[in-house]
């Protein structure tokens, strides 16, 4: 019975610490995101894909970068500084991967989903905000689009988020802009964002 006690121990301490930040994660050997922490700053929290990995290349993620806003208003495209020119909100929020892992809250900086939503023609006049396609720059894979509710669009801590910890957003981490959205697993907290389009995409 002490060799099973010891060794359920030995176990929960490897693994518990994959959803903390920290000396706890630093034991969690066991568990994917385990170990050491990527960095240090702001952005030293866990990722799931590099941008490496996305086949992200920085001339993308540059001056050249605009976000493609679709709606009933046509397209509108917005540079990052126009995203930051516009009314900012913070949330904090983790991030749980489908792995497994979390981080602790992080505190995103950017602007409401809901507040896009309007500028791409859905606002207090046409009703609710409706559903959102988000699309990544990330060329492939599974998850480079995915599809938001309409009752997450409308979410107040629902953020394409500029900045985090006050800082800008690492390349790893989704520069120039990601969607941070309460409750919902890391994989639908898209990085790169390069379009979204409000309503039905069809």
């Amino acid at each position: 019975l002490a060799v099973v006690g010891a060794g359920s121990l030995l176990l929960l301490v490897t693994s518990v610490g994959r959803s903390f930040d920290g000396t706890w994660r630093r034991v969690a050997l066991l568990t994917p995101r385990g170990g050491a922490e990527p960095g240090s700053g702001p952005n030293g929290f866990q990722i799931n894909k590099t941008a490496r990995k996305a086949g992200i290349v920085t001339a993308d993620t540059g001056e050249r970068w605009r976000l493609t806003l679709a709606g009933p208003a046509g397209e509108l495209r917005l540079s990052r500084a126009q995203l930051l020119a516009l009314e900012q909100h913070t949330a904090a929020l983790p991030i749980a991967c489908v792995e497994g892992w979390s981080t602790a809250d992080q505190l995103w900086c950017g602007v409401r989903l809901r507040d896009l939503a309007a500028l791409a023609g859905y606002g207090d006049a046409a009703g609710p905000p409706p559903a959102v396609l988000v699309e990544s720059l990330q060329v492939s894979g599974p998850f480079r689009s995915v599809a938001l509710r309409d009752n997450q669009v409308a979410d107040p801590h629902s953020l394409l988020a500029l900045t985090v910890g006050g800082a800008a957003l690492s390349l790893d981490h989704g520069f120039p802009a990601r969607v941070i959205v309460p409750a919902a697993p890391g994989v639908m907290n898209t990085k790169w964002v390069a379009r979204m389009t409000f309503g039905d995409p069809r």
